[in-house]
């Protein structure tokens, strides 16, 4: 009898070479620029960090590829929706006291992990578990009548928890983030256009509240992001540098290290220039030719996972794949609008270029959660064909009798 079982080598061959290799390679071309970005610190080891963070991220994403998200999900679904909450809280937990009484104060996104001395984002971990578990959610969901009352509540109440949980951490672009992912998901998952329009009219009418729970820079950053012009000594200032640098680029760039705004010995001159604003390093040394070197190594990467998506054969896979390619494609077309000026700074880091150790390794685990898909499709071909057999073998044997 013939096995199905499949190796270890087995999967490995079966690793999508269309999101390694563009990975690896952004990965690279993001530390060059990240070094670029840091040169005028001198001796410092945000880039030794970077190295370390991706060599971490890439074992973690070939681990979650190995790993059956199928069999993963059946048996731990709930305790990670209930891990994920728990590390929301964690960056907030000091500061409830202070909610309980009306204080929001600032970002509290962040906490310190005590034994390595490093800073972790919680909401960079709890994405790529959100996106797994609300997939197999909407799988569940839609074995039935998906746009029930009920079905429509149970989504509500799974998205609902971790976006207010983020919201509490004053994260405006990860909350933003985490919509964006509930809105893909909710729409590739079926969910009539009518719920959506139905969300955009309450959107709209809690916006003067939403805007009054934000904080002063917050909303300031929101409106300079639009006409940095507004106030283009203050809030506007970040972005119109950024603008200036990527103009002084060209085409073919000024040479690695070599920009005169992006090079400047002053912090002042290009705030955030390794992180936020760290598109404009990329264009001033590499031009417009270095920025569509990324843009066609991103596309490669995005458009790969919507092709695993469109050809998995089991509902949650594809939503699985659906939430991570809108985790790339926001992150991306948020940053650089942001930094042409286009779009509103809300802190979110361009996909491994930005410096950030949480943010690369999730990525990274994101890419995997995708493999994974990819990996384990023949599985779920082999399963499908069973059922199909038994069916047809019932129903002659129902004829028969």
């Amino acid at each position: 009898m013939k096995k199905h079982e499949t190796t270890l080598f087995d999967k490995l061959k079966q690793f999508d070479m269309f999101i390694l290799i563009p990975a690896v390679l952004l990965t690279v071309y993001g530390i060059i620029v990240l070094s670029s970005a840091v040169n005028y610190m001198g001796e410092n080891n945000l880039v030794t960090v970077q190295i370390l963070a991706s060599t971490i991220g890439f074992f973690t994403m070939v681990f979650i590829a190995l790993c059956d998200y199928d069999s993963l999900l059946k048996k731990m679904a709930i305790p990670m929706f209930l891990a994920s909450c728990a590390l929301l809280i964690l960056p907030i937990a000091e500061d409830i006291p202070n909610m309980l009484h009306g204080s929001f104060g600032n970002n509290d996104s962040w906490i310190a992990l005590p034994v390595v001395g490093v800073n972790l984002q919680p909401a960079e971990v709890v994405k790529i578990i959100f996106i797994l578990t609300f997939g197999y959610h909407l799988g569940i969901l839609k074995q039935g009548n998906i746009n029930t009352m009920k079905s429509l509540a149970a989504i509500c109440v799974h998205g609902g928890v971790i976006m207010v949980c983020v919201m509490l951490e004053m994260d405006l672009g990860a909350l933003i983030s985490f919509g964006l992912i509930f809105a893909a998901m909710c729409f590739c998952a079926g969910i009539s256009i009518w719920y959506f329009a139905a969300a955009g009219g309450i959107l709209v009418i809690a916006s003067p509240i939403m805007w009054k729970i934000l904080n002063e820079y917050q909303r300031m950053r929101i409106l300079v992001g639009f006409d940095p012009m507004q106030d283009p000594e203050g809030y506007g200032y970040q972005v119109l540098q950024s603008m200036r640098a990527i103009a002084n680029g060209g085409i073919s760039g000024s040479g690695y290290a070599n920009g005169t705004i992006t090079q400047s010995a002053s912090e002042s001159t290009l705030p955030a220039r390794h992180t936020d604003m760290i598109f404009a390093v990329l264009c001033e040394d590499f031009g417009f030719v270095g920025a569509v070197v990324y843009f066609f190594l991103m596309a490669v990467l995005i458009f790969r996972i919507l092709i695993i998506a469109r050809k998995n054969r089991d509902n949650y896979g594809m939503f699985i794949c659906t939430g991570v390619a809108t985790v790339f494609i926001f992150q991306t077309l948020e940053n650089i609008g942001m930094c042409l000026g286009l779009l509103p700074v809300i802190g979110i880091t361009l996909p491994f270029i930005s410096y950030g150790g949480s943010s690369i390794v999730s990525l990274y685990m994101c890419l995997g959660a995708v493999m994974s898909v990819g990996v384990h499709r023949k599985k779920q071909f082999i399963s499908e064909r069973k059922g199909y057999k038994n069916e047809n073998r019932n129903k002659m044997s129902a004829r028969r009798i």
